[in-house]
């Protein structure tokens, strides 16, 4: 056994032998292993001692390259999550990524793992979950925020409001009418009956007791129920308002209603020749709404027994 080589460095010991050394590489991302076992004794002594040819191949198994793959990254959102783990706190993609913290890249790594060493299950747990609670917490704020689209529908629904309410202080007028107003004006349909169902609530609109108010105030005029019912269709009442407020007055017989109304005028004309005062009443019955052959009938009728009357009391 010869004497016992010295310690030297290992690198100076291969150029010595004429052994250039090759650069070691280490893969960022090792596939998890149980560690290394350390190496025998024997080898030990090969490297470091023996003849040129054994220590030239066991200075080469010491330092030479060191390389593993990678594990495949199938999930993509796996793979990201570990490369955002292994990167150091002081990245700049880090620090400017939305909702990203100094304690989120705490999580992933903490000061104590070495720069470039792989992340454990545990770091990439931290990270996800983290990412997780990050996420809700902009769904909470987004949520939270108001909804643009609805302040400005409210604020939509309320100046049609403030139109119908405008519109009627003067003179009431039907839903109808009021609907084709606001469609004018360039109201959606949805602002449309939004507004008008508000103005029922608050008494603004009520299409009953406005058509029994217009179908009292023309009755005392002598209007005939057809009369009245066409004119009020136009105004824009429903066929149902109509039929809740016409009810009584179709009911009437319509002969004596214009028999009264012939009669009142005829007294007003006695001083009138019986022919003008007849074609008068005929033209005044027609317009408000009486059938042409009724009116001359009751016209005529009305003429002749106020005049017979007035004859009757002269003498």
């Amino acid at each position: 056994m010869g004497e016992a080589t010295p310690f030297r460095d290992a690198e100076a010991f291969l150029r010595e032998l004429g052994i250039e050394p090759e650069p070691i590489t280490v893969d960022p991302f090792p596939e998890p292993s149980a560690p290394a076992s350390p190496p025998a004794a024997a080898d030990r002594a090969t490297a470091h001692g023996g003849d040129g040819g054994d220590g030239g191949d066991g200075g080469e198994d010491a330092v030479g390259e060191v390389t593993e793959d990678a594990p495949p990254a199938d999930d993509p959102a796996a793979a990201d999550l570990l490369a955002r783990a292994a990167r150091p706190l002081s990245d700049p993609e880090l620090d400017d990524e939305p909702g990203a913290t100094r304690s989120t890249a705490a999580a992933a790594g903490t000061s104590e793992r070495a720069e470039g060493s792989a992340p454990s299950a545990r770091d990439v747990g931290r990270l996800a979950g983290q990412a997780a609670a990050d996420a809700a917490q902009r769904q909470g704020d987004a949520d939270a925020l108001p909804d643009p689209g609805s302040s400005s529908l409210e604020s939509d629904i309320a100046q049609a409001v403030a139109f119908v309410r405008n519109s009627t202080a003067a003179a009431p007028q039907s839903e109808a009418r009021l609907r084709g107003k606001l469609f004018e004006r360039g109201s959606s349909a949805v602002v449309v009956e939004h507004a008008l169902d508000r103005a029922r609530r608050e008494r603004l609109i009520d299409d009953v007791a406005l058509a029994a108010a217009l179908v009292e105030e023309r009755r005392a005029k002598g209007h005939a129920p057809a009369r009245l019912r066409r004119d009020l269709r136009d105004r824009g009442f429903t066929d149902e308002v109509l039929d809740r407020v016409l009810e009584r007055a179709e009911a009437e017989d319509p002969e004596a209603a214009a028999f009264a109304i012939a009669t009142s005028r005829a007294a007003r004309l006695t001083a009138l020749p019986a022919d003008t005062a007849f074609r008068r009443i005929v033209g005044y019955l027609a317009r408000r709404g009486y059938p042409e052959g009724l009116a001359r009938k009751v016209a005529r009728e009305a003429v002749f027994s106020t005049r017979d009357d007035q004859r009757i009391a002269g003498r």
